[in-house]
């Protein structure tokens, strides 16, 4: 049977150089926030992600100097191909080739419709919450950036369930520490800036995203119920725990659907590098023992 092995680190042996650095810093990265994550370009997996992020505006870029795109958006492209993976490592943490397959998905999906990289980087965060993968306690900092995604969930009726799934997290998870409820007033104080000043647009739903929202749908439950997760959490604070990445899959899934309803087709594509990870979830969990 494979030992617990720490979130970011899959598959390193036992014994590895590269596993007390890479430890060390998580953990020292954990008493600055308990929402941020480090990168560790010594780690094959981050390696892969930022090869794959390069590559992805590099492409972009070449696209968008074939058509009447903008070149500026190649950039936006490398960022949102990043978050699909990182959306990846925290829906299946004990896998890194999840992460991987979703980098090429984001991309095929950036070329048909590019998503907002702000929307996606919000939604990210929302599921890494919800998955418990950091498991420590809410920094001063995060009750400072808490205004920010307060503000930025309450800016776009596609990313209200992502703002109320971070307010609920606050509320009842067991990690969230003393900082609970100056992080609470703050993320309600950013969304209610934000809502002050929001203008309701009528947006048409149709059949085409009705049908986008029922695909979600059925990604998301193919990928519910990992069978194991054997990884701890950066804080070393013990495992992950496995109901909580079943959670975090659904919530994946519920942004999604949430999106195309509210949004119509641009708002499911807005999000698109959360349906990246979550379809490279499913497929691992069908076409890999123990997923």
């Amino acid at each position: 049977m494979i030992s617990p092995i720490p979130y970011m680190h899959v598959s390193i042996p036992s014994g590895s150089n590269n596993v007390p650095s890479a430890s060390g810093s998580m953990e020292r990265l954990t008493s600055i926030t308990g929402i941020g994550r480090s990168l560790q370009p010594d780690l094959r997996s981050h390696r892969i992600a930022i090869a794959g992020a390069v590559l992805a505006a590099v492409s972009y870029a070449a696209v968008a100097a074939a058509t009447e795109r903008e070149l500026t958006d190649a950039l936006i492209a490398g960022i949102v191909v990043f978050i699909a993976w990182a959306v990846g490592r925290e829906l299946d943490p004990d896998r890194p080739n999840v992460a991987a397959w979703a980098i090429p998905i984001a991309f095929a999906a950036s070329i048909h419709d590019l998503p907002s990289a702000v929307a996606s980087a919000v939604a990210l965060i929302g599921i890494r919450l919800v998955a418990g993968t950091v498991g420590s306690a809410v920094t001063w900092l995060d009750v400072a950036v808490f205004a920010l995604l307060g503000f930025a969930a309450g800016s776009t009726s596609e990313l209200w369930i992502v703002g109320v799934t971070m307010a609920i997290w606050l509320w009842t998870a067991p990690e969230v520490g003393r900082l609970k409820y100056a992080a609470l007033g703050s993320l309600v104080a950013g969304a209610g800036v934000s809502l002050y000043g929001f203008e309701s647009q009528d947006v048409v739903i149709t059949q085409e995203a009705f049908l986008l929202a029922a695909v979600a749908g059925v990604v998301m439950m193919l990928a519910m119920r990992p069978s194991t997760v054997l990884s701890t959490t950066d804080a070393r604070t013990g495992p992950i725990h496995r109901g909580r990445i079943d959670l975090a899959r659904k919530a994946a899934g519920a942004f999604i659907m949430w999106a195309a309803v509210m949004g119509g087709v641009a708002g499911f594509w807005m999000v698109s590098p959360v349906l990246a990870g979550l379809m490279a979830t499913a497929f691992t969990k069908w076409s890999s023992r123990g997923a």
